[in-house]
């Protein structure tokens, strides 16, 4: 930490950073800035605080900062718990491990409740028993307990030399220090300079009053010498003048009236550069060249948010992202869990833990964020992956499962009363078997059919599902299924035909693979180069595909579930399935077949044994020299070997 804090003793004009005593401000029923170190670096009434990434991308960090000190780059601050904080470029205040009982900030140094003063993680040896501090302009000034006002001198680091002794130290409120001069304000307003340059004959530092009725003073660099401003009980603001005229308040800052403190920034070099004045409601301004210029607390100005899928399947997981958009044009990311998250379907749309989110039933809901005063909202549409099954049609109603369908849609289902009660959130459904009276919503509707039971399931019509949730409800003739959707939300859910039909219409193309042979290279943990026959293609009832095959002994070897280009691509696939034998096409020895099927290469072995063995290389390169060509097959695993007259010569695993 100590390197970064070093930076700080060039800040010009923030010896009072860290006290607030005496300043009375506006009661705060809403957010405001409570002090300013530069631009867009602000410590907020509620703790948190603006701080710079680049010098150019403002963040904002949520905490409980009492005070800071510091510039746009970096800086220290302190926690309402008297702990030291610490921001930088590219993150905001950082309590620093192991700080507590601070009691002041100034510059790169702060002090402690015990009377202490430490400089980053050093602590000065030479002090104790300060209960003020001041750091600017790479000059540091401390006020003791007992009125020792101190001076550390610039070219001995930790030698102090003492200004004077101050009479009844407890009424200074605070204190600066800029080029060799340190200015205190007392309890009662007076403003009293110690400049090292101004002593009597017997070398005594005469301290001068230089205003009264103050309320705030800091140094601030100005051509050809140095500037004390000061803010008056009246709401005025002054300046000092220069050489004779430094010990005088001689101009008064025109056009700023009813003003309680004033700050400079910790990276501006002078006064033309201008300096932020608080009004007594708490709002600032940045004042500069007699014009003023409102600092307006950085609020949201919009909301954008994302979902990494709008259209996702039931138990897809997705990411939220949220992100606001400030007055400053800070543009920050905002975690899911610090906003507001609505939704309008709850029992279509989970919320984990982890601020993911997980579609639980098919539908369309709206999920709403409200985050930064502001709220935008996002569609998404969940679809079911696969399909369901037992729809039927019944004297021209679509009749489909109750209880897989209601839990598809995200709903309840219960035996209750004799009959079923689904629920989805707010919407109850009741019916029984047998009966074309239900109640919705407490309400009595008529079923366009009585539902029933087949082979086991209960179906009830599909159209209720319109009527209660405003499903659109079509029978896809065709297939002989049933659709269920809302806008782009789907399910499907198909007939005890429908797998005929896919079979008869999908085998259009895939019938003219049934009858062939073919031999196993690596599939289905087969033995290698085993025969099959491929003896049918079956769909299932969620529209995919099982190869049947047949073994030279009869026995039979189902395939896992394929789509149909997956089928088409297996018996392409020479990795997988052999359209020839191999043992008739290469008459190896059978020590070389036994290597192969185990997966081994040895010397001597040849590009199609080879290839054979380890399957297709990932790379080759052939290389010319010696009158020999050299060509290497390098693999995934990375394991590589090479070829001198298509025979293996090195082999490197």
């Amino acid at each position: 930490m100590l390197y970064i804090l070093v930076l700080f003793s060039m800040l010009a004009g923030l010896g009072l950073a860290g006290t607030t005593q005496g300043i009375a401000f506006a009661e705060e029923s809403e957010l405001q800035i409570k002090d300013i170190a530069g631009r867009n670096t602000y410590l907020m009434s509620d703790g948190s605080m603006w701080s710079l990434i680049d010098g150019r991308h403002a963040i904002r960090t949520p905490g409980t900062v009492a005070a800071i000190s510091g510039y746009e780059y970096r800086g220290i601050g302190m926690t309402k718990d008297g702990r030291l904080a610490e921001w930088d470029i590219g993150k905001g205040p950082q309590v620093v491990p192991g700080t507590s009982g601070v009691k002041q900030i100034a510059g790169s140094y702060w002090l402690k409740s015990d009377g202490t003063v430490w400089f980053g993680n050093e602590k000065a040896k030479s002090l104790s028993g300060i209960m003020l501090i001041a750091n600017a302009d790479q000059e540091f000034a401390a006020l003791s307990s007992n009125g020792e006002l101190l001076l550390e001198d610039n070219y001995k680091r930790g030698q102090f030399k003492k200004l004077g002794i101050v009479e009844s130290p407890v009424t200074v409120r605070s204190m600066t220090v800029h080029s060799g001069r340190v200015a205190l304000l007392h309890d009662n307003g007076d403003v009293v300079v110690y400049e090292t340059s101004n002593f009597d004959d017997n070398g005594r530092i005469i301290p001068v009053t230089v205003a009264q009725n103050a309320v705030h003073i800091v140094y601030v660099s100005n051509e050809p010498t140095d500037l004390l401003i000061v803010t008056l009980k009246d709401g005025t603001v002054w300046t000092t003048g220069v050489y004779k005229d430094r010990w005088k308040l001689k101009e008064q800052v025109s056009g700023l009236s009813g003003i309680v403190r004033t700050s400079i920034d910790g990276n501006a070099t002078d006064l033309s550069e201008g300096f932020y004045a608080q009004r007594a409601d708490g709002s600032w301004i940045h004042h500069k060249g007699g014009q003023n210029k409102p600092v307006d607390v950085p609020v949201v100005k919009s909301l954008s948010i994302s979902i990494s899928d709008a259209k996702p399947f039931v138990g897809d997981t997705l990411e939220m992202s949220i992100q606001e958009t400030y007055t400053n044009g800070a543009k920050i990311k905002v975690p899911v869990k610090d906003a507001r998250i609505d939704i309008e379907k709850p029992y279509l749309m989970n919320m984990q833990k982890n601020g993911t989110l997980k579609p639980a039933g098919v539908g369309k809901t709206q999920i709403t964020v409200t985050s930064g005063g502001l709220s935008k909202s996002v569609t998404v549409s969940s679809s079911l992956r696969s399909n369901l099954k037992y729809a039927k049609q019944v004297n021209g109603n679509v009749m489909v499962p109750a209880k897989t369908i209601i839990q598809a849609l995200g709903g309840t289902y219960s035996a209750k009363n004799g009959g079923i009660e689904a629920k989805f959130g707010e919407n109850v459904l009741s019916f029984k078997a047998g009966s074309s009276q239900a109640i919705l919503n407490g309400n009595p509707i008529r079923l366009k059919a009585a539902p029933l039971t087949d082979k086991g399931e209960l179906l009830i019509p599909a159209a209720v599902f319109s009527d209660a949730l405003g499903a659109k409800i079509s029978w896809d003739a065709k297939w002989k299924q049933a659709d269920i959707s809302f806008g782009d939300a789907t399910l499907t859910v198909v007939s005890s035909e429908t797998a005929g039909l896919i079979k008869k219409a999908m085998q259009g193309s895939l019938v003219k693979f049934i009858g062939r042979t073919y031999w196993v290279n690596d599939f289905e943990g087969l033995e290698r180069f085993s025969k099959l026959k491929v003896s049918d293609i079956l769909p299932d009832d969620k529209g995919e595909f099982n190869v049947i095959f047949t073994s030279t002994s009869g026995k039979t070897v189902k395939s896992y579930p394929m789509r149909s280009s997956e089928v088409m691509q297996l018996f392409a696939d020479r990795s997988s399935l052999l359209n020839y034998d191999p043992y008739q096409k290469y008459k190896w020895s059978a020590s070389v077949w036994k290597q192969i099927k185990a997966g081994q290469v040895s010397l001597g072995m040849t590009k199609e044994q080879v290839q054979l063995s380890w399957g297709n290389p990932a790379a080759k390169d052939i290389t010319t020299g010696g009158g020999k060509t050299i060509e290497t097959w390098g693999y995934s695993n990375f394991d590589i070997v090479s070829f001198v007259n298509g025979k293996v010569i090195l082999i490197m695993m």
